[in-house]
């Protein structure tokens, strides 16, 4: 009987990592006087989005679809063989980065836009017919779980071997420990 692998939980809990990072805002804006409104990768929301007239961009769709990649890939991953499994896994954890760095530039961008310093802390930004209002901002921890759901599969992909140890060898016919 052929020996089965099981499966690299380690891979399994990185893809979990990138599941809940969809379940929590990434970057959120606490506008005075409008309010708190929370970017997730694939939609905003919150009273900001009166001002902005959108409650989604045609990012978020890539972004959204690029995440879910990733989680498949590190499931696929962990049952894989060692070079199939290992470039599955690298791939879920390099594109998990990748989507965390885009989302990082893009957020830097609607921030310079309305001449906000940073995606972290306090600022002032200028909006067209509104004075200067004051907004706080932040990364959410959506965006730190999906870093740490790509971190998780690239020590998946490290330790493949090792968490990954084969099954219990079956044994073939009745066991007997009596001498026949």
């Amino acid at each position: 009987m052929k020996k089965r692998a099981l499966p690299n939980i380690l891979a399994i809990l990185g893809a979990v990592f990138i599941g809940v990072s969809l379940l929590y805002p990434w970057w959120s804006l606490d506008i005075d006087i409008i309010g708190k409104t929370n970017i997730f990768p694939y939609i905003i929301r919150g009273p900001a989005t009166q001002l902005l007239g959108y409650r989604r961009t045609p990012q978020m769709p890539l972004l959204t679809g690029f995440l879910a990649a990733c989680i498949l890939l590190a499931l696929v991953g962990s049952v894989l063989g060692r070079r199939a499994g290992r470039l599955a896994l690298l791939g879920a954890g390099l594109f998990s980065g990748l989507a965390a760095w885009r989302f990082y530039v893009r957020a830097l961008d609607i921030a310079g836009r309305y001449g906000m310093t940073s995606v972290n802390g306090q600022s002032i930004a200028r909006l067209s017919a509104f004075s200067p209002l004051r907004v706080a901002a932040r990364l959410e921890p959506g965006f730190y779980w999906n870093l740490a759901g790509g971190v998780v599969c690239l020590l998946a992909l490290l330790l493949h071997g090792v968490f990954r140890p084969a099954a219990p060898k079956a044994t073939e016919g009745p066991a007997s420990d009596a001498p026949s």
